[in-house]
C-alpha cells in the first residue's frame, strides 16, 4: 500500500453488483400482474459496501479511503469498476478483486407509495481468487483508522472470511462497524481475542430491527418496515446476547428501523445493557419520491465517519468543517449527564450513529444508491434532538428509567 498522509478507512464489501433502477412515472404505484412502462431507467453502483465507499466519498473527497471486494468481469462488472474509480479514483480499488465470474445484477423498482428490490444471485468466488484478497488485505497491516464490514458473502467464502480479513486490518486505534450478519460467531471470537490482547479498537454491530428479532428468533408483530414494539426488541437482544455472547467484543448494537425511531444498545455493562431512543430526521414525502435503497448502508457510513472523527486527536476530515461542531457539542451533551452512560466511549458512538441516521435520510432524497448533498446533511443535523435513555435492563428485570 502507497503511504497516506492518514492512514484509511477501510470499506470491506465482498458483495457488489450493478444497481439498475428502473423508476415509475409520478405518482405512480407497483401493481404486481400489471404492465409498468419506466420513466427512465439508471445505473449504478450496487452493495452494501460499495455503497458505504460511495456515501464516505460524499462526506469527504481528501480522507484517503480503500475498498476491500470482488468485482465480477463481464460488462457489468466492468461498468462497476469503471464507476467506483470514477468515483473513488483509481488508488481506492488497490484492494480489488476481480473474480472469475459474472458480475451480479440488483433491480430496483421505484414507485410513489415503496421501492422493490430484485436481487440476483452471486457468482461463487474460487479458493485462489479469495487468497488474492487476504493477501491484498494483509497490505493494510492493521493501519486502518475506520473498518466498516457489509453486507453477505458470496458462495466460496467460508463463514471464517470476515474474521480473518478483520485480523488482518484492525489494528488498536481502529473503529468498526459492523452491518453483516454473515459469519458472526466467528467474528465475534476474533474481536473477543483482539480486544482482550489490546490489539483491536471498538466495534458495534448496526442491524435493523428486523434482522435482528430474525437473529435471536423472536417473532415480530408487525411486517419487516412496520415499526418494532419495545417488549419485543427487549426478547431480542437478551436472545442475542445469549445465542452470541458478545461481552468484550462489541460496544453496543446501532438498531434501526425505518422511518421509525432507531436505537442503540449500550453493552458496556456485563450484565446489564442501556437502551437509547433516537428519532430519525423526517422527511415529506408529499413534495417529492424518496429513494430509500442504500441509506441503510449511508446510516453505516456516517457512522463510522463521525466516530472517527471523535476518536481522532489530531485534524480528521472524515465529515464536513460544517458539521464536526454540531456533532462534538452532541457528544458533550450526553456525556454529560453520567448517569446514563457508563462512558464518553459510549456517548461518542450514540452522537456518531445519530449523524449516521441523519445521512440515511438526506441519502433517500437522491436518487443514486447512498448519495448524499452535505447541505442536506447540515439541515436535518441541526434538527436533531439528544437521543433519550428508554430503560436500563438487567437478565431479570427491567428497571425503567
Amino acid at each position: 500500500m502507497q503511504p497516506t498522509e492518514q492512514p484509511p478507512m477501510v470499506v470491506v464489501g465482498l458483495n457488489g453488483a450493478l444497481q439498475k433502477r428502473f423508476i415509475l412515472p409520478q405518482g405512480d404505484n407497483l401493481i404486481p400482474g400489471n404492465v409498468h412502462r419506466a420513466a427512465k431507467v439508471q445505473d449504478g453502483v450496487g452493495g452494501k459496501g460499495q455503497d458505504v465507499a460511495i456515501a464516505l466519498s460524499c462526506l469527504s473527497s481528501t480522507s484517503p479511503q480503500q475498498l476491500v471486494q470482488f468485482v465480477g468481469w463481464g460488462s457489468a462488472g466492468d461498468a462497476v469498476y469503471d464507476m467506483l474509480v470514477d468515483r473513488l479514483g483509481a488508488s481506492a480499488m488497490s484492494l480489488t478483486v476481480r473474480s472469475n465470474t459474472e458480475m451480479r445484477t440488483c433491480t430496483s423498482i421505484v414507485a410513489a407509495d415503496d421501492t422493490t428490490e430484485l436481487v440476483e444471485p452471486s457468482g461463487v468466488i474460487g479458493e485462489s481468487e479469495l487468497q488474492e484478497l487476504y493477501d491484498k488485505a494483509g497490505q493494510v497491516d492493521n493501519q486502518a483508522r475506520g473498518v466498516s464490514i457489509m453486507g453477505s458473502m458470496p458462495p466460496g467464502c467460508p463463514s471464517s472470511t470476515y474474521a480473518t480479513l478483520y485480523g488482518q486490518i484492525a489494528g488498536p486505534s481502529t473503529v468498526c462497524v459492523v452491518d453483516s450478519v454473515a459469519g458472526i460467531p466467528e467474528l465475534i471470537a476474533k474481536a473477543q481475542q483482539m480486544r482482550q490482547n489490546n490489539s483491536a479498537g471498538p466495534i458495534i454491530f448496526k442491524v435493523n430491527a428486523a434482522e435482528l428479532c430474525k437473529l435471536a428468533s423472536v417473532s415480530k408483530s408487525k411486517s419487516e418496515t412496520g415499526g418494532v414494539h419495545l417488549d419485543e426488541l427487549v426478547e431480542a437482544i437478551q436472545k442475542f446476547d445469549a445465542k452470541f455472547s458478545p461481552n468484550g467484543a462489541l460496544l453496543g448494537l446501532a438498531v434501526t428501523d425505518g422511518k421509525h425511531p432507531a436505537y442503540f444498545v449500550s453493552l458496556v455493562g456485563e450484565t446489564t445493557f442501556q437502551l437509547f431512543r433516537i428519532q430519525v430526521p423526517t422527511l415529506d414525502t408529499n413534495k417529492r419520491t424518496l429513494y430509500p435503497i442504500g441509506a441503510g448502508d449511508a446510516v453505516a457510513a456516517g457512522t463510522l465517519a463521525a466516530w472517527v472523527n471523535l476518536v481522532t486527536d489530531d485534524s480528521c476530515e472524515t465529515i464536513p468543517n460544517a458539521c464536526q461542531k454540531l456533532l462534538s457539542d452532541l457528544a458533550m451533551t450526553l456525556s454529560s449527564d453520567a448517569k446514563f452512560l457508563d462512558s464518553l466511549d459510549i456517548a461518542k458512538v450514540i452522537a456518531s450513529f445519530s449523524f449516521g441516521l441523519v445521512c440515511g435520510s438526506a441519502s433517500c432524497l437522491q436518487e443514486e444508491n447512498s448519495v448524499l448533498q452535505v447541505a442536506d446533511v447540515l439541515r436535518l443535523l441541526q434538527q436533531v434532538q439528544p437521543p433519550k435513555l428508554v430503560l436500563t435492563e438487567s437478565l431479570t428485570k427491567i428497571q425503567k428509567a
